[in-house]
């Protein structure tokens, strides 16, 4: 008996290849573009639905610990993703793995999204060049001063475009604003709430 499992996914790589994932998300720091987590998954829906493919996750562990700040929680989620052809029950598996840092308590969810993401890229020969997350992304050191306040600002942007629900952003805007009053940081206040005014009118 021949499975449907093996075609399906070629069509979803055939697809991949003749439809390109766009750079369609854009870092409101750096002004540059680059493909997000979001786009990545929506990217593969429609193939995906196409070929009657469903993902199913399993044998899931999940660990989380406290960073020593006491403040950020990471987590890391394994396993393997089925992918699963509706068609004849046939499927096959691989591996996934995902890891997020966090102070917002966003970390379980982020590490499922990254995991997904890089379980589709990896079966289907995806190119990872410009892939980006927000969180990950490197700044250069000119003053210490100003280096802390550039990965501060880059960390609130990336809290704040990686939320699920944005009407949680006065929660993460709340939790900035407090350590910037506590450390007495003015200039870091301002560009807090400069950040936080921009990404409340995107939306």
């Amino acid at each position: 008996m021949t499975t449907k499992i093996n075609s399906a996914l070629q069509s979803v790589q055939k697809y991949m290849m003749e439809n390109p994932i766009a750079l369609s998300a854009e870092n409101k720091f750096q002004g540059y573009k680059y493909r997000g987590i979001k786009e990545v998954i929506q990217a593969f829906s429609k193939p995906l639905a196409e070929n009657n493919i469903i993902i199913l996750p399993q044998n899931i562990k999940v660990s989380t610990k406290f960073w020593e700040d006491g403040k950020n929680t990471l987590t890391r989620i394994t396993g393997e993703v089925r992918l699963y052809c509706t068609l004849d029950g046939s499927y096959v598996e691989r591996s996934y793995e995902g890891h997020s840092k966090s102070n917002q308590g966003k970390d379980l969810e982020a590490a499922k999204s990254f995991a997904f993401r890089d379980a589709l890229l990896e079966t289907f020969c995806v190119p990872f060049e410009s892939v980006v997350e927000p969180e990950m992304e490197g700044i250069e050191k000119d003053d210490e001063e100003v280096d802390d306040h550039l990965q501060t600002v880059n960390s609130f942007i990336a809290d704040l475009d990686g939320l699920i629900d944005p009407d949680d952003a006065e929660d993460v805007l709340k939790n900035y604003v407090k350590a910037a009053e506590l450390s007495g940081d003015r200039e870091l206040l301002k560009k807090i709430n400069l950040e936080y005014i921009r990404f409340t009118k995107d939306d």
